[in-house]
């Protein structure tokens, strides 16, 4: 049971969600003040401030719906958990906590979110080409992209590749795991003689 809880704290610290909030230490200088106001208007078009909250949601919830589903799928994993519903039980409660932190984590860490990539945006296009963006993403076509965009993660192709790629990463976790418990536990071994 505890192993089994530890193999999917594992696999939720190491998915694309948990990939996606950790920041890389790399330093970039900053972008001309033109080019970032411009990004910032950009950035305020493909993702509207008063639907910023929503579109986090509509990420994240199908994303963390189909690692659960992946996880759930994989015989080893479910036989971890067994056939007693309080483990089952405990588990959701597990996966229900983390969706939730994760999601108030992206939503507290959003405007954070909104300058880091306004600030990507103004180091990789010009002045021209953001005021090019910014209309396409104001017509009808770009407005429809910007809104499906946010909500592909629930695409039923997305959505099968996911638990697909979940099931393979569940039958390796524990072997993985314990391969690595077993070699720091031989390098403090060599440190102690």
């Amino acid at each position: 049971m505890m192993r089994a809880l530890l193999t999917a704290a594992a696999l939720l610290a190491a998915s694309p969600v948990a990939a996606q909030t950790t920041p890389a230490p790399v330093a970039a200088a900053a972008p001309d003040a033109a080019r970032l106001q411009a990004a910032t208007r950009l950035l305020d078009v493909m993702m509207p401030p008063a639907t910023r909250q929503q579109m986090i949601r509509g990420m994240m919830d199908p994303l963390l719906a189909n690692i659960r589903q992946g996880m759930t799928q994989n015989p080893d994993f479910t036989k971890m958990l067994g056939d007693d519903p309080r483990v089952a039980a405990a588990f959701d409660r597990f996966l229900a906590q983390q969706n939730a932190r994760t999601v108030t984590r992206l939503q507290t860490s959003l405007p954070g979110m909104i300058d880091a990539m306004s600030r990507a945006y103004a180091r990789r296009f010009d002045v021209t080409q953001l005021g090019e963006l910014e209309r396409f993403f104001r017509t009808p076509t770009g407005t429809a992209y910007m809104q499906a965009s946010m909500t592909i993660m629930a695409d039923p192709d997305i959505a099968a590749w996911q638990r697909t790629m979940m099931a393979d990463a569940m039958g390796h976790v524990q072997e993985d795991a314990m391969a690595f418990a077993k070699e720091i536990a031989a390098i403090k071994q060599g440190e102690t003689k």
